[in-house]
């Protein structure tokens, strides 16, 4: 073992980069076979999947210290045998009918201190500090008095329903990482291996480009075509924000508002469908609630959104009066549109799949294969083992976070079934509302902006799907309504300061400072904190209803947001005056009343007055 430590680094390294690129082609061997043809228990493929990814997470992110190497080995080797362990836990408790040894007690205790540890080192503090705050709750909790005192639970019955229930850190929400989210992020890292990613800027700037401020134009609307498939908002950002920030740039954006554009579509763009990033698969197994139509309830608001964003950025370009992208720098559309248009297909072979009842796994693996012919179709030179090298590599990078999450909501997930509490947060929420609705969500929306910071959208989702969800369902709102509200707001914490790390990313591409940044994102992005509610109490914006009710209130609720933008960026065809934009602000709100048609008429006359106030004042200064 001295030997190992004292090894000089290069060495060293070379070992890692060995077993990194072991783990990432076995892991996605193993997971690929398993959406093919493998049949395994959830725990068991949970089991493989955390051995794979707590090994990639202590050798990708080292202690530093003296000795520090043999801790990590011998880390890597207790998470390797607890995971192996499981299977003999588990087989025990069938024959033995739960009976659990003093050693089953030992390593409980064990696998929920590795897996602490782990988290840390790929989370930060922030979730692993829950998951403490939850165990000693569970410990200490009977010492409380009224609503949070609890019964007293014993080491035993805590440590082993951790680490072996359904609930627990094998349980089901690691279960959702290792069979559906780690299938989808290799699907992303293969078709940009495949040149897809560039396919897609390019085709949304030669659409966009000729517009004002066209480079946003093609932030948004390339982050929508990335950001369903790969899951990350930073990550995302880091995909397309090295094109189209310096693009913004270029043509007069300042440097925070370019980062805070792409921050904001690269967020909400995690819960664009067909993909969802993934987290639509939580949400399946959480609810109970199909895939397909999750997706189907996402894709209004998601439209909503993004059009939003792109009359924000368009009024921002006019009234700064930033100049369209020069010709000879955009792309064509349609010898784009014609050389790559088979990079949708992979897309297209998924919604399929789901469409015709297979389910999500072998959906995926359907996707992967399409992605690997198109890529041998439209980019051989990539198609290369040292490519595919990469691409699995960047699947288990991108993995390992969701993954760790995933483990560690299983802390909380088991001591909140143990203990109750997430019943008696639910009920502190709703006690606090005093039956009204609104104030309600206020409080939701608050506790998971908080929730969320500096944790991937999946990992928030998880958490505030056990602790957030249930009050805003117990306050009679319908089971996707809450679901899809605390995602909305999972996926824009990662704009939220203090903690948020789209800003980040897009604050280091573009140069500029956090806070400037996260100002400039949080102004774009305002309206996307209406929508949420919007969908909450006009159920048909999820698909829910008529068609001809769908399309009435889609259509009320974008003119809502159109005037809010308005309002916000001072620009309609004129500059507008400040007290214009408190006025429109306030006209604003009245088209998101619920059935309304009063309110709904008052605000289009009015918003109709104001601008028509507005350019009388223009017309009779410039004639002046």
């Amino acid at each position: 073992m001295a030997d190992i430590n004292k090894a000089p680094f290069y060495e060293w390294k070379n070992i890692v980069d060995k077993l990194v690129l072991l783990i990432a082609v076995g892991m996605s061997a193993f997971h690929l076979y398993m959406a093919s043809f493998g049949v395994m228990p959830a725990f068991g493929q949970s089991a493989i999947h955390w051995a794979f990814v707590g090994s990639y997470i202590i050798l990708t992110r080292p202690l530093k210290f003296r000795g520090g190497r043999i801790i990590d080995i011998a880390l890597i080797a207790i998470t390797v045998y607890l995971s192996y362990y499981q299977f003999i836990l588990q087989e025990r408790f069938i024959i033995m009918a739960g009976m659990v040894s003093q050693r089953d007690i030992q390593l409980s205790v064990v696998a929920v201190i590795c897996g602490i540890l782990i988290g840390y080192r790929v989370l930060g503090r922030i979730l692993p500090g829950l998951c403490i705050a939850f165990l000693l709750y569970a410990f200490y909790g009977h010492h409380l008095t009224g609503i949070f005192r609890t019964v007293p639970l014993s080491l035993q019955r805590i440590a082993v329903h951790l680490y072996a229930s359904s609930d627990g850190l094998y349980g089901q929400t690691l279960a959702v990482s290792a069979q559906f989210i780690f299938l989808f992020v290799l699907f992303g890292a293969i078709l940009e291996m495949t040149g897809a990613g560039k396919f897609f800027v390019d085709l949304a700037f030669s659409l966009t480009g000729k517009a004002r401020g066209g480079p946003a134009q093609a932030a948004i609307y390339s982050s929508i075509l990335m950001g369903t498939i790969n899951g990350s908002g930073a990550a995302n950002v880091v995909t397309t924000g090295t094109f189209t920030i310096p693009l913004m740039k270029k043509v007069g954006y300042t440097a925070p508002m370019a980062g805070g554009i792409e921050a904001v579509a690269s967020s909400v763009a995690q819960v664009m469908p067909p993909v969802m990033g993934a987290v639509a698969f939580l949400m399946a197994e959480i609810t109970g609630i199909p895939y397909i139509q999750i997706a189907l309830a996402s894709l209004i608001p998601c439209l909503l959104y993004f059009l939003t964003l792109s009359i924000s950025a368009y009024f921002d370009a006019r009234r700064n009066n930033l100049a369209a992208a020069e010709a000879d720098q955009l792309p064509h559309f349609w010898p784009i549109l014609k050389s790559g248009w088979l990079f949708f297909t992979p897309l297209a072979v998924l919604v399929f799949s789901l469409a015709s009842g297979y389910s999500i796994h072998r959906s995926a693996f359907w996707a992967i294969l399409a992605a690997l012919v198109v890529g041998f179709i439209k980019n051989r030179a990539n198609m290369t083992p040292a490519h595919f090298a990469k691409a699995m590599k960047s699947a288990v990078s991108g993995i390992a976070p969701i993954a760790a999450a995933c483990l560690l909501a299983g802390i909380i997930l088991g001591v909140m079934n143990l203990t109750g509490i997430g019943i008696r947060i639910s009920g502190i929420i709703q006690t606090v509302a005093g039956g009204n609705l609104l104030f309600a969500l206020l409080l939701s929306m608050v506790a998971s902006l908080v929730l969320g910071m500096g944790l991937p959208t999946s990992a928030a989702y998880i958490i505030l799907a056990i602790i957030v969800a249930p009050a805003v369902i117990g306050m009679g709102t319908i089971p996707m309504a809450a679901h899809m509200f605390i995602l909305y707001f999972a996926a824009l914490s990662t704009i939220t300061p203090p903690v948020a790390l789209s800003i980040f990313a897009a604050a280091g591409i573009a140069g500029s400072g956090i806070w400037e940044t996260a100002r400039d994102a949080l102004r774009l992005g305002a309206v996307g904190f209406v929508i949420p509610f919007a969908f909450v109490f006009n159920n048909q914006l999820l698909m829910i209803g008529s068609f001809g009710e769908i399309m009435v209130v889609a259509l009320i609720t974008l003119l809502g947001c159109a005037v809010y933008a308005m309002s916000l960026f001072g620009w309609c065809g004129v500059r507008l005056s400040i007290v214009s934009r408190i006025i429109l602000f306030v006209l604003g709100s009245l088209f998101f009343v619920p059935n309304a048609i009063l309110a709904y008429a008052v605000a289009l006359a009015g918003t109709c007055a104001v601008l028509f106030v507005e350019n009388k004042i223009m017309n009779k200064n410039i004639s002046a």
